[in-house]
Protein backbone atom coordinates (compact mmCIF):
# COMPACT_ATOMS: atom_id res chain seq x y z
CA UNK A 1 0.00 0.00 0.00
CA UNK A 2 1.20 3.62 -1.01
CA UNK A 3 0.00 6.35 0.70
CA UNK A 4 -0.66 9.58 -1.75
CA UNK A 5 1.53 12.81 -0.66
CA UNK A 6 -1.55 14.79 -1.79
CA UNK A 7 -3.77 13.07 0.34
CA UNK A 8 -1.00 12.88 3.34
CA UNK A 9 -1.01 16.40 2.69
CA UNK A 10 -5.18 17.23 2.92
CA UNK A 11 -5.44 15.34 5.88
CA UNK A 12 -3.15 16.60 7.60
CA UNK A 13 -4.39 20.23 6.90
CA UNK A 14 -7.77 18.93 7.97
CA UNK A 15 -6.39 17.79 11.57
CA UNK A 16 -4.64 20.29 12.51
CA UNK A 17 -7.64 23.07 11.82
CA UNK A 18 -9.99 20.27 12.15
CA UNK A 19 -12.25 22.52 9.69
CA UNK A 20 -12.44 21.15 5.90
CA UNK A 21 -13.15 24.47 4.63
CA UNK A 22 -10.17 26.37 6.48
CA UNK A 23 -7.90 23.15 5.97
CA UNK A 24 -8.96 23.79 1.70
CA UNK A 25 -7.83 27.27 1.96
CA UNK A 26 -4.64 26.30 3.55
CA UNK A 27 -4.02 24.45 0.25
CA UNK A 28 -5.46 26.53 -2.12
CA UNK A 29 -7.80 23.60 -3.73
CA UNK A 30 -11.60 23.98 -2.88
CA UNK A 31 -13.14 22.05 -0.22
CA UNK A 32 -14.44 19.35 -2.26
CA UNK A 33 -11.02 18.31 -3.92
CA UNK A 34 -10.01 18.24 0.16
CA UNK A 35 -12.82 15.77 0.76
CA UNK A 36 -12.21 13.66 -1.98
CA UNK A 37 -8.24 13.72 -1.16
CA UNK A 38 -9.70 12.40 1.95
CA UNK A 39 -12.02 10.30 0.96
CA UNK A 40 -9.69 8.40 -1.15
CA UNK A 41 -7.31 8.51 1.72
CA UNK A 42 -9.66 6.55 4.06
CA UNK A 43 -10.04 3.91 1.24
CA UNK A 44 -6.82 3.37 0.75
CA UNK A 45 -6.06 2.72 4.38
CA UNK A 46 -9.61 1.14 4.82
CA UNK A 47 -10.54 3.27 8.04
CA UNK A 48 -12.30 6.27 8.77
CA UNK A 49 -10.26 9.43 9.95
CA UNK A 50 -12.74 11.65 11.13
CA UNK A 51 -16.21 11.42 12.15
CA UNK A 52 -18.37 14.36 10.68
CA UNK A 53 -20.95 15.90 12.44
CA UNK A 54 -23.26 19.29 11.41
CA UNK A 55 -21.07 20.45 14.93
CA UNK A 56 -17.79 19.80 14.56
CA UNK A 57 -15.26 17.71 13.23
CA UNK A 58 -13.67 14.52 15.26
CA UNK A 59 -10.45 13.15 14.35
CA UNK A 60 -10.78 9.45 15.00
CA UNK A 61 -8.43 6.73 17.06
CA UNK A 62 -6.79 5.19 13.36
CA UNK A 63 -6.94 9.17 12.57
CA UNK A 64 -4.56 9.82 15.76
CA UNK A 65 -1.91 7.39 15.03
CA UNK A 66 -1.75 8.95 11.02
CA UNK A 67 -1.58 12.01 12.11
CA UNK A 68 1.60 11.21 14.62
CA UNK A 69 3.26 9.48 11.51
CA UNK A 70 2.62 12.31 9.50
CA UNK A 71 4.29 14.49 12.23
CA UNK A 72 6.90 12.23 12.59
CA UNK A 73 7.73 12.01 8.66
CA UNK A 74 8.09 16.11 8.75
CA UNK A 75 10.31 16.12 11.11
CA UNK A 76 12.53 13.53 9.41
CA UNK A 77 12.34 15.33 5.91
CA UNK A 78 12.91 18.39 7.61
CA UNK A 79 16.20 17.37 9.55
CA UNK A 80 18.04 15.40 6.19
CA UNK A 81 16.93 18.91 4.47
CA UNK A 82 19.03 20.39 7.03
CA UNK A 83 21.51 17.95 6.88
CA UNK A 84 22.19 18.51 2.99
CA UNK A 85 22.62 22.16 3.27
CA UNK A 86 25.63 24.12 4.70
CA UNK A 87 25.07 25.03 8.40
CA UNK A 88 28.47 26.55 10.15
CA UNK A 89 28.89 24.92 13.40
CA UNK A 90 26.38 22.26 13.48
CA UNK A 91 23.59 25.61 13.68
CA UNK A 92 19.82 23.90 14.57
CA UNK A 93 17.04 25.48 12.36
CA UNK A 94 13.46 24.50 11.83
CA UNK A 95 9.95 25.83 13.12
CA UNK A 96 9.34 25.36 16.71
CA UNK A 97 5.87 26.33 18.36
CA UNK A 98 5.40 26.37 22.20
CA UNK A 99 2.42 27.28 24.18
CA UNK A 100 2.03 28.31 27.70
CA UNK A 101 -0.12 30.49 29.99
CA UNK A 102 0.59 33.89 31.14
CA UNK A 103 2.29 33.26 34.28
CA UNK A 104 5.30 31.24 33.33
CA UNK A 105 5.23 32.39 29.47
CA UNK A 106 7.10 35.68 29.54
CA UNK A 107 9.32 35.27 33.07
CA UNK A 108 9.98 31.79 32.87
CA UNK A 109 9.44 30.09 29.15
CA UNK A 110 11.04 32.98 27.06
CA UNK A 111 13.92 33.50 29.41
CA UNK A 112 14.84 29.57 29.71
CA UNK A 113 14.89 29.39 25.62
CA UNK A 114 16.25 32.60 25.02
CA UNK A 115 20.33 31.52 25.12
CA UNK A 116 19.32 28.42 22.65
CA UNK A 117 17.89 30.89 20.61
CA UNK A 118 20.91 33.36 20.62
CA UNK A 119 23.11 30.64 19.11
CA UNK A 120 20.96 29.05 16.67
CA UNK A 121 19.12 32.49 15.45
CA UNK A 122 18.14 30.15 12.24
CA UNK A 123 15.46 28.44 14.87
CA UNK A 124 11.97 30.27 14.03
CA UNK A 125 10.47 29.95 18.16
CA UNK A 126 6.62 31.34 17.75
CA UNK A 127 5.31 31.23 21.34
CA UNK A 128 2.02 31.25 21.83
CA UNK A 129 -0.04 32.73 24.60
CA UNK A 130 -3.41 30.87 26.09
CA UNK A 131 -4.76 30.72 29.59
CA UNK A 132 -4.36 27.42 30.77
CA UNK A 133 -8.20 25.53 29.32
CA UNK A 134 -7.40 26.52 25.75
CA UNK A 135 -3.83 24.63 25.72
CA UNK A 136 -4.47 20.97 25.68
CA UNK A 137 -6.57 21.74 22.31
CA UNK A 138 -3.73 23.49 20.58
CA UNK A 139 -1.64 20.06 21.26
CA UNK A 140 -4.30 18.02 20.07
CA UNK A 141 -4.79 20.17 16.69
CA UNK A 142 -0.99 20.66 16.16
CA UNK A 143 -0.75 23.97 16.32
CA UNK A 144 1.90 23.88 18.97
CA UNK A 145 4.98 21.69 19.20
CA UNK A 146 4.82 21.58 23.11
CA UNK A 147 2.42 23.08 25.71
CA UNK A 148 3.44 23.51 29.64
CA UNK A 149 0.75 23.22 31.76
CA UNK A 150 0.19 23.80 35.54
CA UNK A 151 -1.31 19.96 36.21
CA UNK A 152 -0.32 16.95 33.88
CA UNK A 153 -2.42 15.53 31.10
CA UNK A 154 -3.08 12.13 31.28
CA UNK A 155 -3.11 10.82 28.17
CA UNK A 156 -1.25 8.12 26.58
CA UNK A 157 -0.31 9.36 23.65
CA UNK A 158 1.39 12.50 25.31
CA UNK A 159 5.12 12.11 26.86
CA UNK A 160 5.59 14.52 29.55
CA UNK A 161 8.51 16.06 31.94
CA UNK A 162 8.32 18.02 35.11
CA UNK A 163 10.14 21.51 34.81
CA UNK A 164 9.32 22.69 38.59
CA UNK A 165 6.97 24.17 40.47
CA UNK A 166 4.92 27.32 41.06
CA UNK A 167 4.61 28.36 44.58
CA UNK A 168 2.14 30.80 45.08
CA UNK A 169 1.23 33.39 48.35
CA UNK A 170 -0.90 36.45 48.45
CA UNK A 171 -0.02 39.90 47.89
CA UNK A 172 -0.76 43.12 48.44
CA UNK A 173 0.13 47.12 47.54
CA UNK A 174 2.94 48.36 49.71
CA UNK A 175 1.18 51.68 49.07
CA UNK A 176 -2.19 51.76 49.22
CA UNK A 177 -4.30 50.26 51.74
CA UNK A 178 -7.26 47.63 49.87
CA UNK A 179 -10.27 45.74 51.44
CA UNK A 180 -8.75 42.12 52.19
CA UNK A 181 -11.98 40.65 50.91
CA UNK A 182 -11.59 41.44 47.13
CA UNK A 183 -9.18 39.27 44.68
CA UNK A 184 -7.79 39.86 41.74
CA UNK A 185 -8.16 36.88 39.04
CA UNK A 186 -7.44 37.11 35.21
CA UNK A 187 -11.06 35.50 34.51
CA UNK A 188 -13.97 33.78 35.57
CA UNK A 189 -12.01 30.77 34.37
CA UNK A 190 -9.24 30.98 36.67
CA UNK A 191 -8.86 28.45 39.61
CA UNK A 192 -6.12 29.97 41.04
CA UNK A 193 -7.50 31.58 44.32
CA UNK A 194 -9.58 28.79 44.69
CA UNK A 195 -7.24 25.84 44.67
CA UNK A 196 -5.60 28.35 47.29
CA UNK A 197 -7.43 28.54 49.76
CA UNK A 198 -8.87 24.94 49.54
CA UNK A 199 -5.34 23.78 50.42
CA UNK A 200 -4.94 25.75 53.20
CA UNK A 201 -6.73 23.46 55.21
CA UNK A 202 -8.87 25.95 56.98
CA UNK A 203 -12.43 27.09 56.10
CA UNK A 204 -12.40 29.24 53.03
CA UNK A 205 -12.65 33.29 53.53
CA UNK A 206 -15.17 35.20 51.98
CA UNK A 207 -13.88 36.97 49.01
CA UNK A 208 -15.13 38.65 45.62
CA UNK A 209 -13.09 38.39 42.12
CA UNK A 210 -12.63 41.17 40.02
CA UNK A 211 -10.59 40.12 36.66
CA UNK A 212 -8.16 41.92 35.03
CA UNK A 213 -7.55 39.94 32.01
CA UNK A 214 -4.10 38.16 32.16
CA UNK A 215 -1.40 37.82 34.75
CA UNK A 216 0.35 41.68 34.28
CA UNK A 217 -3.29 43.35 34.60
CA UNK A 218 -3.51 41.45 38.12
CA UNK A 219 0.13 42.79 39.13
CA UNK A 220 -0.19 46.46 38.07
CA UNK A 221 -4.23 46.03 39.82
CA UNK A 222 -2.69 44.85 43.07
CA UNK A 223 0.08 47.55 42.61
CA UNK A 224 -2.27 50.31 42.05
CA UNK A 225 -4.47 49.10 45.85
CA UNK A 226 -7.71 47.70 43.92
CA UNK A 227 -7.41 44.30 45.68
CA UNK A 228 -4.99 41.26 46.69
CA UNK A 229 -4.18 38.40 44.69
CA UNK A 230 -2.71 35.00 44.70
CA UNK A 231 0.68 35.07 42.90
CA UNK A 232 3.29 33.26 41.67
CA UNK A 233 6.65 34.35 43.90
CA UNK A 234 8.71 33.86 40.40
CA UNK A 235 6.87 36.95 39.11
CA UNK A 236 7.18 39.22 41.95
CA UNK A 237 10.97 39.85 41.69
CA UNK A 238 11.96 43.21 42.17
CA UNK A 239 8.49 44.75 42.40
CA UNK A 240 8.90 47.23 45.66
CA UNK A 241 5.44 48.07 45.18
CA UNK A 242 3.96 44.78 46.45
CA UNK A 243 4.44 42.94 49.75
CA UNK A 244 3.42 39.37 51.17
CA UNK A 245 0.40 39.19 53.05
CA UNK A 246 1.59 36.79 55.87
CA UNK A 247 -0.36 34.02 57.72
CA UNK A 248 -1.15 31.31 54.71
CA UNK A 249 0.05 28.56 54.12
CA UNK A 250 2.58 28.05 50.84
CA UNK A 251 0.75 26.15 48.27
CA UNK A 252 2.60 24.81 44.91
CA UNK A 253 1.45 23.70 41.22
CA UNK A 254 3.58 21.57 39.19
CA UNK A 255 4.66 23.05 35.53
CA UNK A 256 4.84 20.28 33.32
CA UNK A 257 6.17 20.22 29.94
CA UNK A 258 3.90 18.39 26.95
CA UNK A 259 4.47 16.77 24.08
CA UNK A 260 2.61 14.13 21.40
CA UNK A 261 4.82 10.82 21.23
CA UNK A 262 6.86 9.69 18.07
CA UNK A 263 9.17 7.40 17.00
CA UNK A 264 11.10 10.04 16.17
CA UNK A 265 12.64 13.28 17.46
CA UNK A 266 14.62 16.01 15.78
CA UNK A 267 17.90 17.19 16.65
CA UNK A 268 15.88 20.34 17.17
CA UNK A 269 13.03 19.03 19.57
CA UNK A 270 15.58 17.34 21.62
CA UNK A 271 17.30 20.58 21.73
CA UNK A 272 14.01 22.13 23.28
CA UNK A 273 13.20 19.61 25.66
CA UNK A 274 16.53 19.46 27.23
CA UNK A 275 17.03 23.45 27.12
CA UNK A 276 13.03 23.60 29.35
CA UNK A 277 14.00 21.19 31.59
CA UNK A 278 17.43 22.64 32.55
CA UNK A 279 16.69 26.19 32.60
CA UNK A 280 12.81 26.58 33.92
CA UNK A 281 13.28 25.38 37.43
CA UNK A 282 15.82 27.98 37.88
CA UNK A 283 13.32 30.86 36.61
CA UNK A 284 10.59 29.40 39.02
CA UNK A 285 13.46 28.97 41.99
CA UNK A 286 14.51 29.59 45.52
CA UNK A 287 16.74 32.78 44.40
CA UNK A 288 12.79 34.43 44.41
CA UNK A 289 12.39 33.59 47.84
CA UNK A 290 13.86 36.48 49.30
CA UNK A 291 12.86 39.56 46.85
CA UNK A 292 9.36 40.20 48.12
Amino acid sequence: MSLSSLQLDAFLAAAKSLNFSRAAESLFITQSALSQRIKNLELTMGATLFIRDPSQIKITEIGEKLLRYCQTKDAMEDELLLNLTSIEGGELAGIVRIGAFSSILRSVVIPSMSSLLRKNPKIQCDFIHKETPGLPSLLDRSECDFIILDYALESPSVEKHILGYEEYIVIESLNYTCPDSIYLDNSPEDTATEQFFNAQNESTPKYKRRFMGETYGIIAGVESGLGRSVMPIHLLTKRPHLKKVEGFKLYKREITLHYKKQSYYSELHKQVVEQLTDKCESYLGEQNKSEI
